[in-house]
């Protein structure tokens, strides 16, 4: 048998040479969000306790739970000692609608289709229809470009915290119209999906920017919604790019730096 040098590591001193700056950076947050429909519980997620009814909003409609914001009656949210718990108020048509389609799910912070009861279910496309999405115009390599460069400084002058995702929505030159942060990157997308449609700010004329890999997972979202652009800052996978194509969503990423058109 080999003889084993065990070399102890002293890292006290390289933690006090840390910036004080550094020491002090603000913390990420994840809690539970327990999402529920006219009483009716739907989901309980693990996010960011921040913009929850812009996310309760994004993930109902992002998941079919609900078809438009116009069904949607009021959402009130309240704290727990343990969570947080969202309550969205709809028509009682959305809610005989729910009862045909029950499920309750658990999803950690990196879920983005938990609780479906089939891989039917899990792999099935909103596939638009002609007068749900009319021709629009993509944006160029330089404008996705310049939208990238642009969010360090805009997510730096909001406080943003380190290590959260983001994800935005920019309009054709390279304006960003919102965005939204948190710890997992469906959760981020959602509220961002909830956000531009609470506003009415979701148009096709635009693109997604999320600061993230591209999965499967994140197009079923942005189909549903009718999404038509979508960029992310790691290479997706294929099933991600199959669903793009499938889906008719432009799909742009990021790969090794270099802008690369996948569908």
């Amino acid at each position: 048998m080999e003889n084993f040098i065990i070399e102890h590591l002293n890292c006290t001193k390289k933690i006090a040479e840390l910036p004080q700056k550094e020491l002090h950076q603000a913390q990420l947050t994840e809690a539970a969000i327990a999402i529920s429909i006219n009483g009716i519980s739907q989901a309980v997620m693990m996010a960011s306790p921040e913009h929850l009814k812009d996310f309760a909003l994004g993930f109902s409609l992002s998941e079919g739970l609900i078809h438009s914001v116009n069904e949607v009656l009021d959402i009130i949210v309240h704290s727990h000692v343990s969570g947080w718990q969202v309550d969205i108020m709809v028509l009682a048509r959305v809610q005989h609608r729910l009862k045909q389609r029950r499920r309750t799910m658990a999803g950690p912070s990196g879920c983005g289709l938990c609780g479906l009861d089939s891989i039917e279910a899990a792999m099935s496309l909103h596939q638009p229809h002609q007068n749900e999405v009319k021709s629009f115009q993509l944006p160029s390599e330089k404008i996705i470009i310049q939208a990238r460069d642009a969010l360090p400084s805009i997510l730096k002058k909001s406080g943003s915290v380190r290590g959260n995702h983001c994800a935005a929505f920019f309009d054709l030159s390279a304006k960003m119209i919102a965005f939204r942060e948190d710890v997992g990157r469906h959760s981020a997308l959602d509220k961002l999906l909830g956000c531009l449609s609470h506003k009415k700010l979701l148009t096709h004329d635009g693109f997604a920017l999320i600061t993230s890999r591209c999965s499967h997972d994140l197009i079923a979202k942005a189909a549903r919604l009718y999404l038509t652009t979508l960029v992310t800052l790691a290479q997706p996978t294929d099933l991600a790019v199959n669903s793009a194509r499938k889906s008719q969503i432009a799909l742009f990423c990021f790969q090794h730096g270099q802008l690369k058109r996948y569908a």
